[in-house]
């Protein structure tokens, strides 16, 4: 197994992605290869009470939650420049399951580090503007802050942010509320 090398001008595609040593996690956005940090038990936690809601909610349902570790690719061809490992995704209809899930999701869920709030505000969410995605949410665990963007034509806009105390509902789900106050305990 190999690993994609520090220097910025070789571009990457998922075949190249493929072969690279499982120990570390990587995504792979427009060729460039982004070394992914290890996740926080707090991070853990909030991803998973994130999944909870959702996996119960769309049981029995046409959509389907999924978590990281897993690749999203938006099409199957292994030379695409781009794959990602989203904290939750939701994928509603019919779409891919490949070596990862191939397609465009209905949401996207994001939980920023440190390490990782320039690709999950900048870089990704040009990313899923993009491709077309229709909802992203970034949960910030620093502040409890939960900031949801919606499809507006062409562009995903910053459309509210919720704290503990809100209910948070996803806009193609508008009868799942979520407490932002259980996202944080």
């Amino acid at each position: 197994m190999s690993k994609p090398t520090t220097n910025r001008t070789k571009i990457y595609t998922y075949a190249d992605y493929l072969t690279w040593d499982d120990s570390e996690r990587w995504e792979l956005i427009d060729g460039v290869p982004y070394l992914m940090a290890g996740p926080t038990p707090e991070h853990q936690k909030i991803l998973g009470e994130l999944f909870f809601h959702l996996r119960q909610h769309l049981r029995d349902r046409s959509c389907t939650p999924y978590m990281a570790p897993l690749d999203l690719t938006f099409e199957k061809d292994e030379l695409t420049m781009t794959v990602v490992q989203p904290d939750v995704f939701v994928m509603c209809g019919e779409y891919g399951h490949d070596k990862g899930i191939v397609g465009v999701p209905v949401l996207v869920i994001e939980i920023i580090s440190p390490s990782t709030a320039t690709n999950d505000t900048i870089r990704k969410l040009n990313l899923y503007q993009q491709v077309g995605v229709q909802e992203y949410w970034i949960v910030e665990p620093a502040t409890q802050i939960v900031h949801v963007y919606l499809r507006n034509g062409s562009d995903l806009r910053w459309t509210r942010e919720y704290h503990p105390g809100n209910m948070l509902s996803p806009s193609m789900f508008p009868e799942l509320m979520i407490p932002i106050s259980t996202v944080f305990e």
